[in-house]
């Protein structure tokens, strides 16, 4: 019996060593070893770099045309709808198709909606309605294209690196919000809108051709031809009985309700709160994207000291307060101070979010789960939008981001008492 035990803790030693060891050399950057990935990355930073611009102009655009946060709320709503309704199913396509050639019509459509758009600007003829139907359809393009890139990450790179590459594609992302709305203020300073548009279609040949010329090695099985409704019905018990995934799923859902949506009102907080609608767009943007390149860069060391969902926890909070305490500013300069706190707060949380369930979840399940999650910022968000819209409104936009930051706070505490289990995850 004592031999056993012995032989037992060696083996636990053994084990947790080997761990360890596991853990080092997988670093940050060890996705890159992966030519697939190192196509992916490159094509993803120019492509949505672009998308970050559009996001900027579009936002300037709208505000322009309506004077209305009702209407940034609008546009914001229109495209997330279809994720809202769609992304369920849309978990079954990425679980049944190859998520490259998935990829590959998502990113077609997606260029061909920015090239419409940049016409119909640099025409002169664009109305508030064009814009909420192409939101709308770009909406219906993303429920897809969002889950399968997500799951694509572990077809490149396998189950050992999985981590690095979602940590590195969310440094990518969040890199090219410095860089597309540092651009997206100088175009609109210079030739307008339409021509933000313009590139932003353009950007989207980077992402096509890596998609094209890679070879995918790590294949995930599908899930066979039977009754799709049978299938959303096992993703959404699965994600419901877990008890992991429950409620990191239910705190991305109060994050990108409320948090998230501070950036819907950037438009009009700069040009009504802080008296800078081009610059200060600009600033407070590219100070989100600082944030959370600062919070990419730190990800590994703050989760391998304090664990994911310590991060987490702390990170929804941070948020709360940074939101809490930009409501109160009217100087640009504190404004990006703060943006850039919510920006490094974001990442930090939805990283560690999204690599603790994809840790969790079975492969057979890889789709339908993650399509749940970024329902959350692509379906959630969008009605969180509409209504700080509406609130911003009748009550003045810092009221609204004030109320927002509370509820969000407040919320995100509940579910982390109810679930105390989430603060221990490593």
């Amino acid at each position: 019996m004592v031999c056993d035990r012995v032989k037992l803790h060696i083996w636990v030693k053994l084990h947790m060593a080997t761990l360890v060891q596991s853990r080092q050399r997988q670093g940050t950057f060890s996705a890159l070893r992966h030519r697939n990935f190192r196509w992916y990355f490159v094509g993803q930073l120019v492509s949505i770099s672009g998308l970050w611009m559009q996001s900027v102009a579009q936002g300037w655009l709208v505000f322009q045309l309506t004077r209305s946060e009702l209407a940034l709320g609008m546009v914001a709503c229109a495209a997330g709808i279809p994720s809202l309704l769609l992304s369920p199913f849309a978990g079954v396509v990425v679980d049944r198709f190859p998520r490259r050639s998935l990829l590959l019509a998502t990113q077609t459509l997606q260029m061909a909606l920015a090239f419409i758009l940049a016409a119909l600007v640099i025409t002169e003829a664009v109305q508030v309605w064009h814009i909420v139907l192409l939101a709308f359809i770009l909406g219906v393009s993303n429920s897809v294209d969002a889950p399968a890139r997500q799951a694509f990450i572990k077809d490149m790179v396998g189950p050992e690196d999985m981590s690095s590459g979602i940590t590195l594609n969310s440094l990518m992302a969040n890199g090219a919000r410095v860089f597309g709305p540092a651009v997206a203020g100088l175009l609109l300073a210079t030739v307008g809108a339409g021509w933000c548009f313009f590139v932003n279609g353009a950007t989207f040949l980077a992402v096509l051709l890596s998609l094209i010329v890679m070879q995918v090695p790590n294949p995930v099985p599908g899930v066979g031809r039977g009754s799709a409704i049978l299938q959303m019905r096992e993703g959404l018990g699965y994600s419901r009985q877990h008890q992991t995934i429950l409620p990191l799923l239910l705190l991305a859902a109060v994050f990108s309700t409320f948090a998230v949506n501070v950036i819907t009102l950037l438009p009009a907080f700069a040009d009504v709160v802080l008296h800078a609608p081009v610059n200060g767009l600009s600033l407070l943007s590219t100070a989100q994207g600082i944030g959370a390149v600062l919070a990419g860069l730190t990800l590994a060391a703050l989760s391998s000291r304090l664990g994911r969902g310590r991060v987490a926890s702390i990170m929804i909070m941070m948020a709360s307060l940074s939101m809490l305490l930009l409501s109160q500013t009217r100087a640009l300069d504190v404004g990006v101070l703060l943006m850039g706190l919510f920006g490094f707060s974001l990442v930090l949380f939805f990283v560690n979010v999204n690599t603790m369930i994809q840790n969790e979840v079975l492969d057979h399940y890889r789709g339908r789960v993650l399509s749940l999650f970024t329902l959350t910022f692509l379906g959630l968000t969008p009605l969180g939008a509409l209504v700080l819209g509406l609130l911003a409104e009748v009550a003045g936009t810092p009221s609204a981001l004030a109320l927002y930051g509370l509820i969000n706070g407040l919320l995100g505490l509940l579910i982390l008492i109810r679930w105390r289990a989430v603060w221990w995850i490593a």
